[in-house]
């Protein structure tokens, strides 16, 4: 049985050589020889494509009976160390990944490297970086005190007129920035694609609804927690990235200033009455 396992082994490893590219494959660190089952657990391929690709690894029935025994190929079925192909490939067997377990076992390689593997694809921490446009929307629901659930901006009741008076606010937000002499990236090309008007303008975003504290409601309702101090920092953090040390300190100052002056323009511009900003905005900028 060992030596039918070994032989799907095997033909899977050449098919996997032959069909992935370089960075889709990985190898066992004291060889160097593709670990196949750390592969196949890491690959990021729809159900559809995975079964095209065990399949076609698989050899006729026939020719594993004669190669080795009916019993051994009975043997390794009953116990779901191989599987049957699908509809015209049903005359064939291939491993699978509890064969390929069982088959690592046998041959006292360890899958410790094969799930850690797995860890780091599926639980990758990725690094940060908001795009300007992001970071000019965290900007204006932050002025718009949208800082948790029960302060969240509903623009559901918003009509035509004041969503395009909120998208020139967007506009503002950005001219503002630059004015104080802040850096949040390159200029936004205003008027085209996703920047071309407000509800289209918040859905370019790409890492902010991987942060954590941002939530988009179906309703076309939103807000960040910010009801944390660590939340609040983390956002700074990511708003004023291109900033450290001395130089961080006075962009602290600058879009402090400008969270000011843009609230005061809220009224002006919005005939909206302009909330308390976040305290632990606030004081994080203090």
């Amino acid at each position: 049985m060992e030596q039918l396992l070994h032989f799907l082994y095997d033909n899977l490893a050449q098919e996997l050589n032959k069909v992935l590219r370089g960075k889709e494959k990985r190898f066992n660190s004291l060889n160097n020889e593709l670990d196949v089952l750390q592969t196949v657990l890491t690959l990021s391929k729809s159900q559809k494509e995975m079964i095209r690709l065990f399949e076609s690894s698989g050899v006729d029935k026939s020719i594993l009976i004669y190669q080795f025994s009916k019993e051994q190929l009975e043997e390794c079925v009953k116990h779901n160390y191989i599987i049957q192909g699908s509809t015209i490939n049903d005359n064939k067997y291939f491993i699978g990944l509890y064969g390929l377990y069982y088959f690592y076992s046998l041959q006292e390689i360890s899958v410790s490297e094969s799930f850690q593997a797995l860890d780091e694809i599926r639980f990758k921490n990725e690094a940060l970086s908001l795009k300007i446009q992001e970071k000019i929307w965290c900007i204006f629901l932050i002025l718009f005190c949208a800082h948790s659930e029960d302060n969240k901006l509903d623009t559901t009741k918003l009509s035509h007129n004041e969503l395009d008076r909120y998208f020139s606010f967007l506009k503002t937000i950005e001219m503002v920035i630059h004015k104080n002499g802040l850096y949040l990236g390159k200029v936004i090309s205003w008027g085209t694609g996703k920047d071309s008007s407000f509800r289209k303008f918040i859905t370019n975003n790409v890492m902010l609804p991987k942060t954590g504290f941002y939530f988009d409601r179906p309703t076309n309702n939103y807000y960040l927690d910010l009801t944390k101090r660590k939340n609040a920092i983390f956002l700074l953090n990511l708003i004023l990235d291109n900033y450290d040390g001395a130089e961080r300190i006075l962009a602290n100052e600058l879009l402090k200033n400008s969270l000011r002056e843009l609230s005061n323009s809220i009224l002006i511009d919005l005939s909206v009455i302009p909330g308390e900003i976040n305290e632990y905005i606030i004081e994080e900028l203090s």
